[in-house]
C-alpha cells in the first residue's frame, strides 16, 4: 500500500491529556450534583463531537443533565490544570513525528478540540511546526465519530483516504477515520478495543513507536 500521509489525533494520542479530561468530566458532574453520571459515560465522550455527545447523554438522562454546564466546567478546569502543570506527552510522540517526517510523509493533526485550544497545546509542547496542516472538528458540520474531519483532512492535502494512515486512541476517533475510508491504526489510551472495533482496524499498537513497525518506514 502506498502511504501519502499520516493523519493523527491529539488528545490521548500525541498528548497524554485524555485522562485529565476524564478526571474533570467526573469532577464536574459531581460538583453539579449529577451523581448518576458514571465513569463509563465520561469514557464514551472521548473525541466525541459536541452535539453527538450531548445527544448521547440526553438519550440516557433526558433533562436531568445540562450538557453545556457540564462541558464548560470540565473545559475550564482541564485548561486550568494544564496551564498550571503543563501538557504531558504520550510516550515517543516527538520521536514518532520526527521519524515520519524523515521519510517525507505529510502529517495532519485531526482533533476534536477547538482550533485555539489545539494551537495553544501543540505550541506548549514544542510541536507547532510538526504538522503540514491542522484540522479542528469544530470547523465541521459534524465531528467525530462522523467521517467529516478525516475527509476534510484528506481534501486539504489532496490525498485519497485509502492512501492514508489514521492514528487514533478512542472508539469515536477510530469510527470517524474508518468511515472516511482511512487505514486506521489504534494506539489505545484508556481502554482496549473490543472485537467489533478491532474489525475496523488496519493495525493495533501499544505505543507510537510500534506504529512505525506496522508502517514499515
Amino acid at each position: 500500500m502506498e502511504i501519502d500521509a499520516i493523519l493523527i489525533d491529539l488528545d490521548g494520542t500525541i498528548t497524554d491529556t485524555e485522562r485529565i479530561y476524564q478526571k474533570h468530566w467526573n469532577k464536574a458532574a459531581k460538583e453539579l450534583g449529577y451523581d448518576f453520571f458514571t465513569k463509563e459515560d465520561a469514557l464514551n465522550l472521548r473525541s466525541a463531537w459536541g452535539s453527538y455527545a450531548e445527544k448521547m447523554l440526553y438519550d440516557k438522562y433526558a433533562d436531568k443533565l445540562d450538557f453545556e454546564k457540564l462541558h464548560d466546567l470540565c473545559a475550564v478546569n482541564t485548561r486550568k490544570e494544564l496551564e498550571e502543570k503543563g501538557t504531558p506527552l504520550k510516550p515517543y510522540a516527538k520521536e514518532f513525528l520526527e521519524e515520519v517526517r524523515r521519510f517525507n510523509k505529510k502529517i495532519v493533526l485531526v482533533s476534536s478540540s477547538k482550533m485555539e485550544t489545539i494551537k495553544w497545546r501543540i505550541a506548549e509542547v514544542g510541536l507547532e511546526n510538526a504538522f503540514d496542516d491542522v484540522v479542528s472538528a469544530h470547523d465541521m458540520k459534524r465531528g467525530k465519530p462522523y467521517p467529516e474531519p478525516y475527509l476534510y483532512a484528506c481534501d486539504v492535502i489532496k490525498v485519497k483516504p485509502e492512501n492514508t494512515i489514521a492514528i487514533e486512541d478512542s472508539p469515536n476517533g477510530v469510527e470517524s477515520a474508518y468511515l472516511a475510508g482511512c487505514n486506521t491504526i489504534m494506539v489505545p489510551d484508556m481502554t482496549e478495543a473490543d472485537e467489533e472495533l478491532k474489525s475496523k482496524l488496519y493495525g493495533y499498537a501499544e505505543n507510537l513507536m510500534e506504529v512505525l513497525d506496522i508502517l514499515d518506514v
